[in-house]
């Protein structure tokens, strides 16, 4: 599959993550300590735009789990934006939904 990246801007506590490429475990734990970083420097809330990753396998989503998991415990807020119909409907069948906001492209959110 092909690589992944992602890039960080943070602006008055909110941080925007913006991922381009398949996540799987690498680029989960890739992500994951991203997060992790910004937690530990203060920062509580977070936007995670999946506009360019059109596929995320099971580990994947997992890591994401132990990501919201993390970012709650810490009294943070998480988001997901502009995920592909596809990743849509595997947040919503692994309950992603019922933990982190889903945003569409305007910043609203989904249904749940």
């Amino acid at each position: 599959m092909g690589s992944f990246s992602f890039t960080t801007q943070e602006t008055d506590g909110l941080a925007v993550l913006r991922t381009r490429g398949y996540l799987s475990r690498t680029a989960g734990e890739q992500l994951e300590q991203g997060i992790g970083q910004l937690l530990d420097g203060g920062v509580r809330r977070f936007v995670v735009n999946l506009r360019e990753t059109d596929l995320i396998n099971s580990v994947g989503i997992s890591i994401l789990i132990g990501v919201i998991e993390r970012v709650r415990a810490l009294g943070g807020e998480l988001a997901f934006s502009e995920l592909t119909p596809v990743n849509e409907e595997i947040f919503r069948i692994m309950g992603l939904h019922r933990h982190a906001r889903i945003l569409r492209a305007d910043g609203e959110a989904t249904g749940s």
